[in-house]
């Protein structure tokens, strides 16, 4: 997966993203049982947590554009993670809780325009996709062994323990990047990318001004594709996405927690993470385009998502079906997190590179707040229906950007 020597700074990221796997479904568990918080509770804290990120990683992402370096960014972000995972078990009401994960966020959004940006300007264009894919399998595998510990330890260590060890993990990443991590040098591969497109602008007009004739309906579209690529079914499609997954996934731990034990849930957590993961080693190598991708990606999750309804059958049947899919919505989730990050980084101008995380973060700040406020109002047969819909519009999205661009290589 490392093919390039630069590369290796890529496992740095790994001790910080078990302790992301395990303090995803252990704060909600702590909140729900040390706090006694309730469900609408559980979505504020997935809200406000995503809320963060926004303003923070458009901040970030200028300032790690302007600096020209990457490094510092990651390793301020890492030891202030760590520091606040740490201090949650003190944490001794559901503000303080929100007060610490909102900060975990700020902290964090330092991390992700830094990673995404070491990541693109260490690779040619052409390697983009794959560089992203090989980042994102790395803390995939991460996040995977972080919820395998939890289905293990969550029934052995307390609270206390478990969060002091992820905030040890997250510094242990800040070391390593200290000393692996090595800045790209002139930030060039994004610049390129923008030569290329106005270079194939200048062709166009020029082509159109040797011969007026060729003005015809077919070619002034095509004109008018290169001139004004607009980029805003593609912000709807990305926020569409990010606002049912989050709104779906925020309260499930709580809807699992019905039907099986803390360690079960942990399990079917970790499967679904360990399919998604491995679903990176293929996302990287395909040859589909950015279009056929993410509109394959959504209606798979469309339709997947209600089947969870029949997460109720009978104990053994009922984990298998929750299995199957959880495990089939990371799979295109994985999918959907590259091409996305891909056809974003491809078309944003530059300093906008904080722009991608800032709108994934809102629709995943709203669904938050959504799927806590549905599931404990209307019950979760509603907000299972109420995700696949969201998903049907950023279907529509996708398709209405990529069609109107000419990007799904038909």
């Amino acid at each position: 997966m490392l093919s390039p020597p630069s590369d290796a700074w890529k496992l740095g990221l790994i001790p910080q993203a078990v302790a992301n796997g395990l303090t995803s479904i252990l704060v909600l568990f702590f909140l729900l049982s040390a706090l006694h918080g309730g469900l609408f509770d559980v979505g504020l804290v997935a809200g406000l947590s995503a809320l963060a990120l926004i303003p923070s990683q458009m901040l970030w992402g200028r300032l790690v554009d302007g600096a020209g370096r990457c490094k510092p960014f990651l390793v301020f972000g890492f030891v202030g993670m760590g520091a606040s995972l740490a201090a949650i078990p003190w944490a001794g009401s559901v503000t303080g809780l929100l007060a610490l994960v909102s900060l975990k966020s700020i902290l964090y959004a330092a991390t992700v325009p830094a990673r995404q940006l070491l990541t693109v300007e260490s690779e040619r264009h052409a390697g983009w996709q794959r560089g992203l894919a090989n980042m994102q399998f790395l803390t995939g595998i991460g996040e995977t062994i972080g919820m395998g510990i939890g289905a293990l330890a969550v029934s052995v260590l307390g609270y206390t323990q478990l969060f002091l060890m992820c905030g040890g993990l997250c510094v242990l990443s800040a070391a390593l990047l200290e000393v692996v991590a090595q800045e790209p040098g002139l930030m060039i591969q994004r610049r390129l990318v923008a030569m290329e497109r106005s270079t194939s602008t200048l062709v166009t007009l020029s082509d159109f001004v040797s011969s007026p004739q060729r003005l015809s309906e077919g070619f002034a579209a095509s004109v008018l594709r290169q001139l004004e690529h607009s980029m805003k079914f593609l912000v709807v499609g990305i926020l569409s996405f990010s606002l049912a997954g989050s709104a779906l996934f925020s309260p499930l731990p709580a809807y699992f927690l019905r039907y099986y034990s803390s360690g079960l849930v942990f399990l079917l957590f970790f499967g679904g993470s360990l399919t998604g993961t491995l679903c990176y080693l293929v996302v990287g190598r395909l040859a589909q385009s950015a279009g056929k991708s993410l509109v394959l990606a959504s209606a798979i999750r469309m339709v997947a998502m209600p089947v969870l309804l029949l997460s109720a059958l009978g104990a053994t049947p009922g984990l298998i079906v929750a299995l199957v899919v959880l495990s089939t919505l990371e799979g295109f989730w994985s999918l959907f997190d590259v091409t996305s990050t891909f056809a974003f980084l491809e078309s944003a101008q530059l300093g906008q590179a904080g722009f991608y995380g800032a709108i994934v973060g809102l629709g995943a700040a709203a669904g938050g707040v959504l799927g806590g406020f549905v599931s404990s109002q209307f019950g979760f047969g509603s907000l299972f229906v109420l995700c696949s819909a969201i998903c049907a519009c950023a279907f529509l999205s996708f398709a209405l950007q990529f069609r109107s661009t000419g990007g799904f290589g038909w």
